[in-house]
């Protein structure tokens, strides 16, 4: 008996055309491209009377409990200039926990940036010190972002690429001062030593009481004309 290939999913079939009624079913059943409201990926669903009602915004339960919408493959593929930006933003005043999250502490117009970038609608919060935070919930952007040089530990941070100061100043961390010295600051060191090492500046180490978490902490400084 000669063997065909189902019409619907491709099994093997010893019927003509397919090889059960639903694959027969299905065949016939108009389908309906629709865009998913989550991972912005395309799918399609037959019951035209559940897209009227509003039900069909997702493909699947798992874009269906995200809350939130975020470009997860902005950092892969080539790195532009305008990522590069990104990266750089992310590299000064971000890091990675637990291999899932992308945490980020920088002024309000930082990371509106930053989401605004990574299509993301992900809540910005108050912080301490007068900064906001931002979390990300993305492993695929985050295994991108540790192949990109970010890690977990933030003064264990370096600069990954050399092309990234036109990030790096867009953070709260860089400010041209009164006098028109610039002024960059940080708690991470070897971030701070990339700087001073970049434009020759001067680094310099100031230490405080931290009177959100009430531990000393310590901020390098590096000031260049």
């Amino acid at each position: 008996m000669k063997i065909n290939a189902c019409l619907t999913c491709g099994e093997p079939t010893k019927n003509i055309k397919f090889c059960s009624k639903k694959c027969s079913a299905s065949r016939y059943i108009k389908r309906h491209n629709l865009i998913c409201q989550s991972c912005k990926k395309p799918f399609t669903h037959n019951n035209m009377y559940d897209i009227k009602r509003g039900k069909m915004k997702f493909c699947s339960e798992t874009c269906k409990a995200r809350k939130y919408s975020l470009n997860e493959s902005y950092f892969s593929g080539e790195l532009t200039n305008e990522k590069k930006i990104t990266l750089g933003q992310i590299v000064t005043i971000g890091q990675i926990v637990e291999f899932r999250f992308i945490k980020m502490f920088s002024d309000l117009k930082t990371l509106e940036d930053i989401n605004t970038k990574l299509g993301s609608s992900y809540k910005i919060k108050k912080s301490d010190k007068g900064l906001y935070r931002l979390d990300i919930l993305s492993e695929k952007m985050v295994l991108d972002l540790i192949e990109l040089g970010v890690v977990n530990k933030p003064l264990y941070q370096d600069i990954p690429q050399d092309d990234l100061w036109e990030g790096i100043k867009k953070t709260h961390c860089y400010y041209i001062a009164d006098d028109g010295v610039n002024v960059f600051r940080t708690s991470r060191s070897k971030i701070a030593l990339w700087v001073r090492d970049k434009f020759s500046g001067k680094m310099d180490c100031v230490t405080g009481k931290d009177v959100y978490k009430g531990v000393m902490g310590c901020e390098w400084v590096v000031v260049w004309k």
